[in-house]
């Protein structure tokens, strides 16, 4: 090999090993740790009602599969994260989220309650 490729491919290999260091100290974590900022007041508001497919409070992140099958990955803000621990895989929800980022962010979640007498079945 002449001195021209190894250096290229030392280079590169350098640049591959500092760039999540650089994403990091520039205060864009890759983990999901803390809650999403606030979306803009000028967001437009969606809403999901679901089953919960994976919660994770620690990560402030829920996956959320809809009537249709599609499953929404949302990021809970400040205000909804805490709502998180008292969800399990499985309980039906509905979730207000705003898109902000490239992420939706939560904003208010709420348990819905499964009537007994939708469970039921006539004889």
């Amino acid at each position: 090999m002449n001195k021209a490729t190894i250096f290229a491919v030392g280079s590169l290999a350098l640049l591959l090993g500092t760039g999540p260091g650089i994403v990091e100290a520039a205060g864009q974590s890759t983990y999901a740790s803390a809650p999403a900022e606030k979306p803009s007041k000028l967001a437009m508001p969606h809403r999901v009602t679901g089953e919960v497919m994976s919660v994770d409070p620690s990560g402030k992140t829920l996956t959320v599969k809809n009537s249709k099958g599609k499953e929404f990955m949302l990021t809970a803000d400040a205000d909804a994260a805490p709502r998180l621990n008292d969800l399990k895989v499985g309980d039906r929800v509905k979730v207000s989220y705003k898109k902000s980022h490239g992420q939706m962010v939560a904003t208010k979640i709420t348990e819905l309650t499964q009537s007994r007498t939708a469970h039921q079945t006539t004889k």
